[in-house]
């Protein structure tokens, strides 16, 4: 493994250890969740695209279209359950 695919994978797991830092300051029983919900929401949102064009660069660098996707989360944060919910969003 060359240096730039162990750079891109440790961006990667930044980006990971981040969010959950995220879902840990502001979990939906925080007294500010419901002001910062959706900013929340959207950083967790970007930081995933983030993540997912990464392991599109690590594919390119690595010419192999079977790169592992063990980084991509498939599973939304509580905080993005919150901000997709129709109900959180009417009121």
């Amino acid at each position: 493994m060359d240096d730039d695919t162990q750079e891109l994978i440790a961006i990667q797991q930044e980006l990971e250890q981040i969010s959950e830092r995220l879902r840990k300051i502001f979990p939906s029983t925080h007294p500010q969740f419901d002001d910062v919900f959706e900013d929340i929401g959207a950083a967790g949102y970007y930081m995933r695209e983030a993540g997912y064009r990464l392991e599109s660069v690590l594919k390119t660098v690595q010419g192999d279209s079977a790169a592992s996707s063990s980084h991509r989360a498939s599973e939304e944060t509580e905080i993005e359950r919150s901000f997709n919910s129709p109900n959180k969003l009417m009121g």
